[in-house]
């Protein structure tokens, strides 16, 4: 069996962060400002008081919170993908540059 070698794209790890950045930006600044109390999509509808109201208006509550929470996740998720893309990226640096002294110190 041959013996591979997995290598790291500095390059690839700084593209794939800045796309994974961007999507972070629009779910921070664009998204969850919307949902806040208050604001366009913070505000609930007004269900008035004819049968199946309070139905609608627990129906909406409960969309409302698990979007939410799903938003919230998936900001934690974005923020955990750069931190390792970050982290990955020092430990090739680290590692490049401990191959280049045991290089230099071989010569």
């Amino acid at each position: 069996m041959a013996s591979t070698s997995k290598q790291v794209d500095p390059e690839a790890l700084r593209a794939y962060r800045t796309k994974v950045q961007a999507q972070l930006d629009i779910v921070e600044n664009e998204i969850i400002p919307k949902l806040r109390n208050g604001e366009v999509l913070g505000k609930m509808p007004a269900f008035g008081a004819m049968a199946g109201s309070d139905a609608a208006r627990g129906s909406y509550e409960t969309f409302h919170t698990t979007t939410w929470e799903n938003l919230q996740a998936l900001r934690e998720s974005l923020h955990g993908i750069i931190d390792t893309l970050e982290e990955s990226g020092n430990l090739h640096e680290e590692t490049d540059q401990q191959s280049a002294a045991d290089y230099e110190g071989a010569l």
